[in-house]
């Protein structure tokens, strides 16, 4: 409900001594509300989806439970959707019970009260009492029309139909078929007749969710009476009272249906309570007169309104009521009115925003309260009315507004200028109330020192042309001097009648002869003037406009346009970053939405504060972040034309400048800018501290944290967007090289953001880019799983039929095709791959050149990738190794073990037994080969990678990487320990963790990694051996390469990697 001003909390500490009941059932009645919402906002899907239809029941169930329930006995996916149901959502309906409960008990115990209150049981308290005491009275208008108020909430943002299934679930899973007040709890949820269709007089709106619009609501609120004397003497205090005391702040007889809204509101809703008094139009025209005159939108709790024009659509006099004040005509003169006043609100808030200060605000404090009620009161009637249901009246308000050329945009800029004045204001009056005694000290001293510089002129003393004596005029100027001397910033009251009998001494003065001729001494008066009047205004600061201020400026009412104007914020943003300065004024005009349904919570001291505030809070966070999510691509965006040093097009520094070079040497234009975009940053940075500063008494923002996630999911986005463009088109070094320039970029305008915001940029950026390339690397992981699983030679797939959709797939394919063994010669002198004409292919300038753009984390990642491939390759070569050796090859290799003799002697049948076994197994090396080198030139890929990760890491973190070595080192003497499963599971997680960090520094030999674990084949030393004499024979030593090289280009694999199965031995670990 609105806050009502400061007489709420004047009020606490004397509400909550004598009538310590009301205040604890408002503050009861504002938690349940608080609690509807938050289960509003989070409603089961599965009770909207339609697959759940056959488990979710309505009230029919409770007339035949048996029936219902043999649908779902027996039903094995009826069974397994309730146990869904029951698993995913037990703890909201439990939660929804609990509110049921809540709500049901909370009338009782109010009724027993009211019973009691009337029939006198209270001492020194009854009913008349009550009504006569203001804040009394206050507590008992909202106990019960915010019980009212959650009636019409509940029916409003929970169905009828989800409220019969919920209850009705919860019932079946928890078997409490007989609580307590079950009964009412039914009566409560019972499905109400269907939500007022839409006629010709009315039509749906963007504000429909936020517009209360129930068909009958009296049958609906009278399921839970109140006692009718009651109700009636609670209607008849509120029509004809000021139970807020609100008409104070609004002077204007025509600002009296504003002042009166908090109270309206809830007339509208007790009215409902009564059974006649909707239907009399003698009582109805005099409610109309002084609550709903010149207004139509009622709001009834925090931006909840109703459109009196619908809601009272059928109860026949009170709409001939409202008809007669609001015709057609009335409404079109009403609206011409206010729209008419924004240009001249527009400019008039202009003169006083730029022309603010302390000074200003002393010298015109009442017609700045008189600029902020007129703008408050023409802004409430705008945004409320622009809201109507009522299609008529809103298309006669809107074009109304589109002939004075009033649209979105110049109400939001009305909303955005009056909150800044309204803020300033505020600021500067609550700074004036800190140092008002020195301000007043202040201006008598200047008024002293006037006095007696007028003193000595007229004793002749001053060398001036204006001098001349009179002993009259200096005696009353002494004495003016004693008078102000004596005066006591205490005494405020014998202060302000010293200084009038001052100013009116100075009148008398002033009309003398002498003084009128001269210039020089009516200045000096018109000095002293100017202090005396200040010690006044001075005086006069109380707190008093503060509380005027939190009156008039409240617009909870228009909470919802805070969503409506997100796109033109926005775009106001975007194009003006200066606006942010300013953002944090806009959503403190909202802050009245956020303490005013904790406001008896908070007098009553109730346990519940935390989670309820923490509700609210999270709501209006999520308003202004919302707002502010477009700040990050800003900042990038901004930052692009920022950086120090461009990297594509380096400026060289030269020892010697011609004079017709130095201009463009200067770049003045590019410097001119770069230092307006920095200026754009520094801007926002600014408004963001606003933020932060402002509203650490209402909302523990964390703009810092913000900041910092949403600044990393926009650089992920760039960054993925960046690898995804290199991934699809291009030579791949040059986009390496195009990377790397971006990176680099990047990296800098991270590190210049990390100044301006006073945010770690250079952890965002390492940490965003960590994620992304492993993100990027687990999403290559899947594809490559999915290619293996399809193919027995996922590394051929990649040479021909692959395309990978990543920038690590593409990475991985450049490198397999460029290093395949039947095109390429790996060079070990050389450490890199070379083709037949001598030209390099792939070698440490590429990984280099990786390195510089993805870093030890792409290098890793890429490292990873690369084990995959070779453990598949590992698995078929093992399976083809298996396949090899049949029955009839076993025999020839155990006759072969027996010829050659043991391992340690010369062999007794030398070359010829091992010429026989190559013949007999020179038909079964066919795909072998290639199989084999598949395995050796990725093994040799990974090395150069390792060796590319030792060197970095031993460089970039040399600390480290020493510590690394050390832990792998200690845990190397425990080997045996961990072969054998003997240590627990968290020295386990330690050797995993530790593995990695060995990995990622490149600290271990991938020659002597182990891929597999399972049996190796049989022979398997043996059958390599001669695999390697069969294939010798193939190559022939090159003396200037120092390698082994095919005579035969283009049909032999390159040596390098066929050579380099040797190894395989060691991929496989025996179990």
């Amino acid at each position: 409900m609105e806050e009502p001003g400061l007489s709420r909390s004047a009020a606490s500490t004397t509400v909550g001594g004598d009538f310590p009941e009301l205040l604890g059932f408002c503050a009861r009645v504002e938690a349940l509300i608080a609690e509807l919402l938050l289960l509003s906002d989070r409603a089961p899907p599965q009770f909207a989806d339609r697959r759940f239809d056959s488990v979710l029941f309505d009230f029919r169930y409770l007339d035949s439970p048996g029936d219902f329930e043999s649908r779902v006995e027996g039903n094995i996916e009826l069974e397994a959707l309730e146990d869904q149901l029951r698993e995913s959502c037990g703890s909201y309906m439990q939660r929804f019970f609990s509110l049921l409960d809540g709500a049901v008990t909370y009338h009782e115990e109010l009724c027993n009260y009211l019973n009691d209150l009337q029939e006198g049981l209270y001492v020194h308290c009854t009913l008349d009492h009550v009504l006569e005491n203001n804040c009394a009275c206050q507590l008992l208008v909202e106990s019960m029309a915010l019980f009212g108020c959650m009636i019409l909430l509940m029916e409003h943002k929970i169905s009828g139909l989800l409220r019969e299934r919920l209850l009705v679930a919860h019932l079946r899973y928890e078997r409490c078929f007989s609580y307590p007040n079950l009964e009412r709890m039914c009566e409560l949820c019972r499905r109400h007749v269907p939500s007022l269709a839409m006629s010709a007089s009315s039509g749906s709106s963007v504000f429909s969710p936020d517009i209360i619009s129930i068909q009958k609501p009296e049958d609906l609120l009278r399921r839970f009476p109140f006692p009718e004397p009651v109700v009636d003497a609670v209607i008849t205090c509120l029509r004809n009272g000021d139970v807020y005391n609100n008409i104070r702040f609004y002077p204007d007889p025509q600002h009296r249906t504003t002042a009166l809204s908090l109270q309206g509101g809830h007339l509208y809703v007790l009215l409902f309570y009564s059974d006649d008094i909707l239907h009399r139009g003698l009582a109805m025209r005099e409610i109309v007169d002084r609550f709903f005159k010149d207004n139509w939108m009622v709001p009834i709790f925090l931006h909840f309104s109703v459109d009196l024009l619908v809601s009272w659509d059928a109860y026949k006099e009170a709409k001939l009521s409202l008809v007669s004040c609001l015709s057609p005509n009335s409404i079109r003169d009403i609206s011409l009115q206010h729209h008419t006043k924004v240009t001249h609100f527009l400019a008039d808030l202009d003169i006083h925003i730029h022309a603010t200060n302390k000074e200003y605000v002393l010298d015109n404090s009442l017609s700045l309260l008189s600029v902020i009620r007129e703008c408050n009161f023409t802004l409430r009637w705008l945004l409320l009315h622009h809201m109507t249901s009522d299609k008529k009246a809103r298309d006669l308000v809107i074009s109304v507004g589109s002939s004075q050329q009033v649209n979105e945009g110049t109400l939001l800029q009305l909303l955005l200028k009056t909150a800044k004045l309204e803020f300033e204001v505020k600021k500067l009056h609550a700074e004036l109330l800190k140092t008002r005694e020195n301000i007043w000290y202040e201006k008598k001293r200047d008024a002293l020192e006037c006095i007696k510089d007028l003193s000595q002129n007229y004793l002749g003393t001053w060398a001036a042309s204006c001098k001349f004596k009179n002993k009259t005029l200096k005696d009353w100027l002494e004495h003016l001097s004693s008078e102000l001397i004596s005066l006591n910033y205490t005494s405020i009251g014998s202060c302000g009648r010293t200084i009038h009998r001052v100013l009116s001494t100075l009148k008398d003065i002033e009309m003398l002869h002498q003084i009128k001729e001269s210039v020089q001494i009516k200045q000096g008066f018109s000095k002293i003037h100017k202090n005396l009047h200040d010690m006044i205004k001075t005086l006069n600061l109380n707190h008093e406009a503060i509380n005027i201020l939190s009156v008039i400026t409240d617009a909870k009412y228009a909470w919802v346009y805070l969503t409506l104007f997100e796109t033109l914020l926005k775009k106001n943003i975007s194009q003006d970053p200066s606006e942010t300065k300013f953002l944090h004024t806009v959503f403190l005009k909202f802050q009245s939405w956020l303490s005013a349904p904790l406001q008896r919570i908070k007098q009553c001291e109730s346990p519940d504060l935390h989670c309820i505030s923490t509700y609210y809070s999270s709501k209006f966070a999520a308003k202004i972040f919302a707002v502010l999510d477009v700040i990050p691509e800003i900042l990038l965006k901004t930052s692009t034309a920022v950086d120090y040093v461009n990297i594509e097009q380096p400026t060289h520094l030269v020892n010697r400048i011609n004079q017709e070079a130095l201009q463009e040497l200067m770049q003045m234009d590019q410097q001119l800018c770069r230092a307006r975009h920095a200026a754009k940053l520094c801007i926002i940075s600014e408004g963001l501290g606003n933020m932060s500063s402002n509203f650490g008494h209402l909302v523990n923002l964390n703009l810092g944290g913000w900041l910092k996630k949403v600044i990393k999911k926009e650089l992920a986005i760039q960054l993925e967007r960046k690898l995804k463009c290199l991934s699809s088109y291009g030579d791949m070094e040059s986009n390496l090289n195009s990377l790397s320039n971006f990176m680099v970029s990047q990296m800098q305008r991270m590190e210049f953001l990390e100044d301006i915001l006073h945010i770690d940029g250079s952890s965002i950026w390492q940490e965003t880019f960590t994620t992304v390339l492993e993100q990027c690397a687990k999403k290559e992981f899947v594809e490559l799983m999915a290619c293996t699983q399809e193919s027995a030679n996922a590394v051929k797939q990649l040479n021909n039929v692959y395309s990978p959709s990543t920038f690590f797939g593409n990475l991985l394919q450049h490198i397999v095709q460029l290093t395949n063994p039947s095109h390429s010669m790996f060079i070990e002198a050389m450490i890199g791959w070379f083709d037949a004409g001598g030209h390099e292919l792939l070698g440490m300038r590429f990984f280099n050149l990786l390195e510089l753009c993805v870093g030890q984390v792409g290098l890793a990642c890429l490292d990873s990738l690369v084990h995959i491939l070779i453990k598949h390759s590992v698995e078929n070569t093992v399976k083809s190794l298996h396949s090899l050796v049949d029955a009839k090859r076993y025999e020839d290799l155990t006759k072969m073990d027996d010829i050659l003799g043991p391992p340690m002697s010369i062999p007794l049948m030398g070359w010829s037994s091992y010429k026989q076994m190559v013949k007999v197994l020179h038909s079964a090396w066919g795909q072998l080969v290639e199989k084999l080198a598949t395995i050796g030139q990725l093994q040799l890929v990974r090395t150069l990678i390792s060796f590319k990760l030792r060197s970095s890491c031993k460089i970039k973190a040399n600390t480290i990487t020493s510590a690394v070595e050390v832990l792998v080192s200690s845990l190397y003497m425990h080997k045996g320990a961990f072969e054998r499963g003997d240590e627990d599971e968290t020295v386990r997680f330690f050797h995993h963790i530790i593995q990695e960090q060995q990995n990622f520094c490149g600290l271990f030999s991938p020659l002597q990694v182990i891929y597999i674990s399972e049996d190796p084949p049989v022979f398997l030393t043996r059958l390599l051996s001669l695999f390697s004499i069969s294939q010798l024979p193939r190559y022939v030593l090159d003396v200037h390469l120092g390698n082994l090289t095919s005579p035969l280009k283009g049909s032999t694999a390159d040596f390098s990697a066929v050579g380099l199965v040797q190894s395989c031995g060691s991929l496989i670990l025996s179990v």
